[in-house]
């Protein structure tokens, strides 16, 4: 009566030897308030931060080490982006999710033992039958899973490539915006300053009797309207700030001003349209990654559809004797051949495969209108300058030799302050459109791209340093 036992023993100690090896589960519980204050602490003095942007420097600036104290820089803020921005994160955690699933992808399947005690209803004695087989991996379902995990992380890395340079494009935006605002508000800083001079003008003819109540009236109104403009674009300048702060992953009070050098607006010439960037466009990319994924799917639930084979050694170990034997397990394949599972997978590749036609069809369009857009653009700010700014500046010129002279009145100069001021901000905001429709038609066509491959994604925040 040891045998059953011994072996008993023997399975136990092979089991505890395999065992061995697993890993233990660890707890990694959020703390609120501890989230809190970390995020509170972002962009105080950021050491150096391992980033690489998608583009060249000329379009996406970086800047390594980030200090705030004189204001968010453009290259400030691309590498706060790449590496706090909430939907780059997100990207690249769901990266690191199909990295971790290519881990197991492709291994072979754990042999199965069977082991159990058996009584004889006749003397009862006692029986340990035991087997031990494995899966043939006889349809290339291991290779095929394997192919399936790789392009489904290849498809993510793509993702990660596009919505880096979704951000970062409209961080540079933000920042043209930024740029125009600011010019903007010296117009309107100056309006208001003439505002308060020709105020200063009327009150003293009021006294001299010069003008009626009604003419200092709309002296006064010139000048609280240049204020109220003028405060307006202050606050909306602060919305935008703190706008961009969120979509970087910052808390709002990180930054308090925006650095303008260099001229976010300063943007390099774009060639005429190439076909080989296009296609190499992120959205593009991810699109066609997909649908590599969903061709190996369909590999996958092919190599499925075939019955599974378990081949392994059987052992029977009595009081009496021990035998040994070769067993043979094959699935039949009554009621499932995975017809279901493989016209699904099929009708997923035909999915895929529409969706990068649309995609690709949408990315040429894309690329005509913002070329269309920019074109427009300039016509408009180059017909306006030669145009009505022109206008508007001579007859400021000739309003100052009429002053000069004595012969204007206050309405005349009410009325030139803000025929100029009027046609300066129209000039900005022709000149704000013309730069984002060149912007935006730089990122359709890919050119704001580099051509190297993509930057692997880094770990969490915080791991890394």
């Amino acid at each position: 009566m040891t045998g059953p036992p011994r072996f008993a023993r023997t399975l136990a100690g092979v089991l505890a030897i395999l065992l061995a090896g697993c890993a233990s589960y660890e707890p990694r519980p959020l703390d609120p308030e501890l989230e809190f204050e970390a995020l509170l602490s972002r962009g105080g003095a950021e050491p150096p931060l391992e980033v690489q942007a998608p583009g060249p420097a000329e379009w996406f600036p970086l800047e390594p080490v980030v200090v705030l104290e004189d204001g968010l820089s453009l290259g400030e803020a691309n590498a706060l982006a790449l590496f706090y921005a909430p939907r780059i994160q997100d990207a690249r955690a769901a990266l690191r999710v199909a990295g971790a699933q290519l881990l197991s992808a492709g291994l072979l399947s754990n042999p199965e033992l069977f082991a159990g005690p058996r009584f004889s209803t006749l003397d009862g004695s006692l029986t340990l039958p035991a087997s031990l087989s494995w899966k043939l991996p006889l349809y290339g379902e291991p290779a095929a899973e394997k192919e399936l995990a790789t392009a489904g992380l290849e498809a993510r890395r793509q993702t990660v490539l596009e919505i880096e340079l979704e951000v970062l494009a409209w961080v540079r935006e933000q920042f043209v915006r930024f740029a125009y605002l600011a010019r903007r508000q010296a117009v309107l800083n100056g309006l208001e300053q003439s505002s308060e001079r020709v105020l200063g003008w009327v009150e003293d003819l009021r006294r001299a009797g010069g003008v009626d109540p009604a003419t200092l009236f709309l002296a006064r109104l010139e000048r609280d309207e240049a204020r109220a403009r003028a405060a307006g674009l202050r606050a909306e300048e602060a919305t935008e700030r703190r706008q961009l702060l969120e979509r970087i992953g910052l808390p709002p009070e990180a930054a308090s001003s925006i650095e303008h050098s260099p001229d976010p607006a300063r943007l390099p010439e774009i060639p005429a349209p190439d076909r080989d960037r296009l296609l190499a466009h992120p959205r593009l990319r991810a699109a066609w990654s997909r649908y590599q994924t969903a061709e190996r799917a369909l590999r996958l639930q092919v190599s499925r559809q075939y019955p599974d084979v378990r081949l392994g050694p059987e052992a029977e170990i009595t009081p009496l004797e021990t035998t040994l034997g070769f067993g043979l397990g094959l699935e039949l394949p009554l009621f499932d051949r995975n017809q279901g599972g493989i016209a699904e997978a099929e009708e997923r590749r035909l999915e895929a495969a529409a969706h990068c036609r649309a995609t690709l069809l949408a990315l040429i369009h894309a690329e005509a209108q913002a070329r269309a857009d920019w074109r427009s653009a300039e016509d408009l700010l180059a017909g306006y300058r030669t145009g009505a700014l022109t206008n508007a500046q001579e007859a400021a010129r000739a309003l100052d030799l009429r002053l000069s002279a004595g012969e204007a009145n206050v309405l005349e100069v009410l009325a030139a302050q803000q025929a100029v001021a009027r046609s300066r901000l129209r000039e900005l905001e022709l000149s704000e459109d013309e730069t984002l429709a060149r912007l935006r038609a730089a990122t359709a066509g890919g050119f704001v791209l580099s051509t190297s491959a993509p930057p692997e994604a880094p770990g969490p925040p915080g791991e890394e340093r």
